[in-house]
């Protein structure tokens, strides 16, 4: 018996080499998937970081200020963990009806990672109002 060539024309090799693409595609997106995933992890992360430290900032303050009732001690920058914090102060006092009263208003900023045009910029900012009777 004799074999004819052209009967036994083969579609696997060309199947195989087409899977084989698709699967590399598919690896490949999500390799991609996978670095996104993990930015706006170190993202979210930092921004947990940033909040925090404007945190501690507003209690820090909240502390010179209850023990000194001035904003002298209570305002400056500093740095936690790499996020640097600026605390700003300020006071005015009203009486009312014989009693004084001295409000504070406290702002604080925390930020990472360099200039706001950075990737991995991260910023929190919180502001808090204090009363104390004087």
């Amino acid at each position: 018996m004799k074999r004819n060539a052209r009967q036994h024309s083969g579609i696997a090799l060309p199947a195989i080499i087409f899977m084989i693409v698709i699967v590399a595609l598919l690896v490949g997106a999500m390799a991609q998937l996978l670095n996104v995933a993990s930015g706006v992890t170190d993202i979210r992360l930092q921004s947990s970081r940033a909040f925090w430290a404007a945190k501690a900032g507003v209690e820090r303050a909240a502390y010179h200020i209850n023990a000194t009732d001035t904003c002298a001690p209570a305002a400056g920058t500093y740095t936690i963990n790499g996020v640097q914090v600026v605390v700003n102060c300020s006071s005015l006092d009203y009486n009312e009806a014989g009693n004084t009263t001295r409000v504070f208003q406290v702002d604080v900023r925390a930020q990472s990672g360099g200039a706001p045009s950075d990737l991995d910029f991260v910023s929190r900012q919180l502001t808090v109002v204090l009363n104390v009777e004087l």
